[in-house]
């Protein structure tokens, strides 16, 4: 069942524009992150939504860096590290994914979901 959080969209020199509610995709998938200068590892991708995502890293990342993440079908997204715990990591994008990418991506995820099971 999807959830929503508070997002804030920015410009391009990063002023709040405005405030609404994005819906969160409960999805529990592997996927690939790297942070510049380390090598690409595992993660597990556990929501995600038009503004972010949470994942599981077995690897500590740098909170002072961007995180890079490979996603099924698309390039790769940059986001940057909004709180953590244990090896839990909220991210957000540095851009929002557009809903028509949105539907695409949750829907190529949930392939990767139920094939995996």
């Amino acid at each position: 069942m999807a959830h929503t959080e508070n997002i804030c969209h920015a410009d391009g020199d990063n002023s709040v524009t405005d405030n609404r509610k994005a819906d969160r995709e409960a999805i529990e998938t592997e996927i690939f992150i790297f942070q510049s200068g380390k090598k690409l590892c595992r993660a597990t991708l556990s929501d995600i939504s038009i503004s972010g995502f949470k994942m599981t890293s077995k690897r500590s990342l740098d909170p002072e860096q961007p995180v890079f993440i490979r996603l099924p079908g698309i390039q790769s997204l940059s986001a940057t590290i909004r709180w953590e715990g244990f090896k839990d990591y909220g991210c957000q994008f540095t851009r929002v994914l557009t809903p028509k990418l949105f539907d695409s991506l949750v829907s190529k995820l949930r392939s990767l979901e139920a094939a995996s099971d």
